[in-house]
């Protein structure tokens, strides 16, 4: 078996890519609660670009096994950011609606298409906050309060707030697969904690382990998952 992101032996990741991993802690977006899975660079940089351009759903996978821990525990459902129509047609895939659905199908909770792309607009990636503009999403169905935007990437947090503004409704928060940690003007910036290469091990094993048994695991993920999101949010009540 092959690296997901690098395409070396080694599975889900080589332990090379393993070692580039680096979590990220929560921070803001104006008013808005944002996690991430992992920092945007080394193996997490590549592990986007397969799932956007090369069409990975297992480097979507993957990705999502990360973003579960960074899930409100009383998030109510999943809302994508989409991809362009252009970009969808000719890039075969929808980034922020595969990461979504794998994370539905690990949490059980609903993904909620509440959110529509234009047909097209500039390219973002690379692009500094001044360069950057405001895409015009529309509202395309009901979100319920306590739903969590999904995404691929946060940079300066454009796209999201973009996003964000065409929903209307109760408190939303927003969680991406990697942070290139450059946040708009105010918000507190996400800060390297240097990888926790051991946790990020034990996801990709018992992600490699989930793969294989997919189909006869799937009520043992999810208790896995619920629970995981129990510890994590009784943590955060004993730390406030």
């Amino acid at each position: 078996m092959f690296c997901l992101a690098c395409a070396m032996p080694g599975w889900p990741l080589c332990e090379a890519c393993v070692d580039t991993l680096q979590r990220v802690p929560p921070s803001q977006l104006g008013d808005t609660h944002v996690e991430a899975g992992f920092l945007h660079v080394g193996a997490a940089v590549r592990l986007v670009h397969n799932l956007k351009y090369r069409r990975s759903i297992q480097a979507g996978r993957l990705l999502a096994a990360a973003m579960v821990s960074g899930l409100r525990s009383d998030a109510t459902a999943l809302v994508p950011v989409p991809r362009s129509f252009v970009r969808r047609v000719t890039y075969g895939i929808d980034q922020g609606r595969v990461l979504a659905a794998e994370l539905g199908s690990l949490t059980g909770l609903p993904v909620v298409n509440g959110v529509g792309a234009p047909v097209w607009w500039r390219r973002q990636a690379g692009a500094d906050r001044e360069h950057r503009h405001t895409i015009n999403f529309t509202a395309v169905g009901r979100v319920p309060s306590g739903a969590v935007l999904i995404d691929d990437v946060l940079t300066t947090g454009a796209t999201a707030m973009s996003a964000l503004d065409a929903i209307s409704g109760g408190e939303l928060s927003v969680l991406v697969a990697t942070s290139a940690g450059s946040m708009e003007s105010g918000a507190k910036p996400f800060l390297s904690l240097g990888g926790d290469v051991t946790q990020m091990r034990e996801t990709t094993d018992y992600l490699s382990h989930a793969v294989q048994l997919r189909p006869h695991a799937e009520s043992f993920e999810r208790e896995r998952v619920v629970f995981a999101r129990g510890v994590r949010s009784d943590h955060r009540e004993e730390s406030e």
